[in-house]
């Protein structure tokens, strides 16, 4: 690990940190068999494939491979660093963090962030004090107000004004000891062509942008004056990337739990004006095309729905048709609640009051489906007359789309009636699109179905090989490899079997970097302790790797049994042959290389290391027996 923690300190954290507490906050859990499931926070799936096991304090999900301990959960939950997570940890079990070592790197690198963390409150506090007490501020104050917003609300989301001179910020910031180049990577200030630095925002109202945990990490900056662009934001620095982002996030996160929805909208004006008549649970994207990685942070924290409430204009309608894909992909419910064309959230609820705005609009959300089918409408303008059957098949194509078959039947008896054609006729075409789409869902598993611990690809569905998707059974020595690390991180006498024994780097590069972290492990520690062997993984692939093994052997292993002795050697053995195949090989080119050059000595040396590896090939073929490589070797008793 590059971060060295006290390992006193993560024994007493394990003690105290139940992983079933840690993860029911965020997914609901059931118990079957050994293991805890539910359904991944990770990615989207209908069929719970998450396990948690608690007598070995991690969790693996069998459909994205994610894995690990209460700790890589909160850091990828809640999106933290490694530290950060063992402080959230720490702080709700009522332990003192201690004191940590870092690397050179690491420390750099913590140390630059936690400055640009620094750097944006202090812009954020400058800005807000100039809107709210100087008079290089008072136009944008008064915007504000216009706008209908309280100061109380101007305070909640810390909004500000960058002055027109151009120096305020960086001189404030100068005194405080931040280096002009900290400045300019924060993406607060810019050197001019004489070499002068000065603000980046000047003469625009400020919205700060806030991270998951409330931390401003850079700015959305409006002009007063008609400049162009009408809104710029931060540049990309390393704390801030806005497809990561969601604009209200942190504010809203108690809202959107309690609702079990969010509204999801395309400015900073709308969000704000919806949280202060009461609407919380609103946030928005940066920009109008919806990330991936901000559906994830959705999908997280939704438990209901999501309402799109994007602007009724063209652009609004292609970014709410881009969300609907990508949330759906997402498996995230959707509903759409729709604006008329030059009015925006901010103005409707402005003038028509909350009540009114939450029973026009909101509560008259359509689902997702059934707004495309409206959109359609569009492309079609004679689809009640001459364009109408080629609006229903259209319809159909987008029916298909839908994994609700209620869904999708309703709207498919509403297209009957709207546009008088044969339910039945309707259905048929239907049904025939969703066979379609899932006969080409499953050859695509089917193709990308890899088995990701080997990098081998294996037909699961059938014992055939060489199919002709090329696939085939995994070679003898990998699935060794599997075993053993398997082995490995549950007995200590294992590691040093293999260490004695096999003397090169596992095959596969997954394989080989886990084998490093187990014998680095081990060399410091004298017992197994398969969970403090996870928390010192600083690798996320290795990690997710080492948790599906942990989890298949708890899972296939009964409590407290250790590995069979002989499955241990059966393995050993295979790797053995395997070393001696692959220097066999080595030599096997230096001889034909010596021929070629007619060099005798060369030849004769070349041709004894060849017999010599023969023998001993045989001598380990004979050792091995007629040895298989099952994916769990042998136990005794069993």
């Amino acid at each position: 690990m590059s971060m060295r923690i006290p390992e006193e300190f993560l024994s007493l954290l394990r003690q105290k940190v139940d992983i079933v507490d840690v993860v029911s906050e965020y997914v609901r859990l059931k118990r079957v068999g050994r293991s805890l499931v539910g359904l991944c926070p990770f990615h989207s799936e209908r069929t719970p494939s998450f396990h948690v096991t608690p007598e070995k304090g991690f969790y693996h999900c069998f459909g994205c491979g994610a894995g690990g301990t209460a700790i890589t959960f909160v850091m990828e939950i809640e999106q933290l660093t490694f530290v950060q997570a063992i402080e959230r940890l720490a702080e709700k079990s009522g332990l003192p963090i201690p004191k940590m070592e870092d690397d050179l790197l690491e420390s750099e690198d913590r140390k630059l962030r936690a400055q640009l963390y620094e750097v944006n409150a202090l812009a954020t506090k400058l800005y807000n004090h100039i809107l709210m007490n100087h008079p290089a501020g008072a136009q944008g104050l008064s915007y504000l107000l216009e706008r209908g917003l309280t100061k109380k609300t101007i305070a909640q989301f810390q909004l500000g004004y960058s002055p027109a001179n151009g120096r305020d910020l960086v001189q404030f910031l100068r005194k405080r000891g931040f280096s002009v180049d900290l400045i300019v990577q924060a993406g607060l200030g810019l050197i001019s062509s004489d070499g002068e630095l000065f603000d980046r925002f000047r003469n625009r109202v400020m919205f700060p942008i806030a991270d998951l945990q409330g931390r401003t990490i850079g700015f959305g900056a409006r002009t007063l004056t008609g400049d162009d662009p009408k809104y710029i934001n931060t540049q990309e620095t390393p704390i801030f990337r806005k497809g990561n982002i969601l604009y209200g996030y942190a504010l809203a996160r108690q809202g959107i739990r309690k609702t079990g929805k969010a509204v999801l909208l395309e400015g900073y004006m709308d969000v704000i004006a919806l949280h202060q008549h009461g609407i919380t649970h609103a946030i928005a994207s940066l920009g109008t095309a919806l990330t991936t990685e901000q559906a994830a942070i959705l999908r997280r924290a939704v438990a209901d729905e999501v309402i799109l409430l994007y602007d009724g204009d063209s652009a609004g309608q292609k970014a709410t048709q881009k969300s609907i894909e990508i949330l759906r992909d997402m498996d995230i419910p959707i509903r759409v609640a729709q604006m008329p064309q030059d009015v925006d959230p901010d103005e409707a609820i402005r003038k028509q009051g909350v009540d009114a705005f939450r029973s026009d609009v909101l509560d008259k959300a359509v689902s997702a489906l059934e707004y495309q089918l409206i959109q359609l409408t569009h492309k079609h303008p004679q689809h009640m007359t001459t364009d109408r059957i080629d609006y229903l098949r259209d319809a159909i194509s987008i029916l298909a789309l839908e994994e609700s078959s209620i869904e999708r039947e309703a709207m498919a008896e509403w297209l009957s009636k709207t546009y008088a054609i044969s339910l039945a006729a309707l259905k048929d075409d239907l049904n025939t699109q969703v066979r379609l789409k899932s006969q080409r869902k499953e050859t695509n598993v089917r193709v990308k179905k890899w088995d990701t611990s080997s990098r081998v690809h294996i037909d699961h569905g059938s014992n055939k090989t060489g199919s002709d998707l090329g696939e085939r059974i995994p070679l003898k020595h990998i699935v060794a490899e599997r075993q053993l690390l398997v082995y490995m991180l549950l007995d200590s006498d294992v590691v040093k079997q293999v260490q004695m024994s096999v003397h090169s780097e596992f095959s596969l590069p997954l394989h080989s970097a886990l084998q490093a972290y187990v014998y680095t492990f081990y060399a410091e520690h004298e017992h197994a302790d398969p969970e403090l062997l996870l928390a010192t993984i600083d690798d996320p692939a290795v990690l997710q790797f080492a948790a599906k093994l942990l989890h298949e052997a708890v899972s296939l292993l009964e409590p407290g049994k250790l590995p069979d002795p002989q499955g241990v050697r059966d393995y050993i053995q295979c790797l053995i042959g395997y070393e001696l195949e692959r220097d066999m090989q080595r030599v096997s080119e230096a001889l034909k290389h010596a021929i070629e050059q007619g060099d005798t000595s060369a030849m004769n040396q070349s041709q004894e290391e060849l017999w010599r590896l023969r023998a001993a090939l045989v001598q380990s073929n004979q050792a091995a027996g007629s040895t298989q490589a099952p994916i769990f070797g042998r136990r005794s008793g069993r």
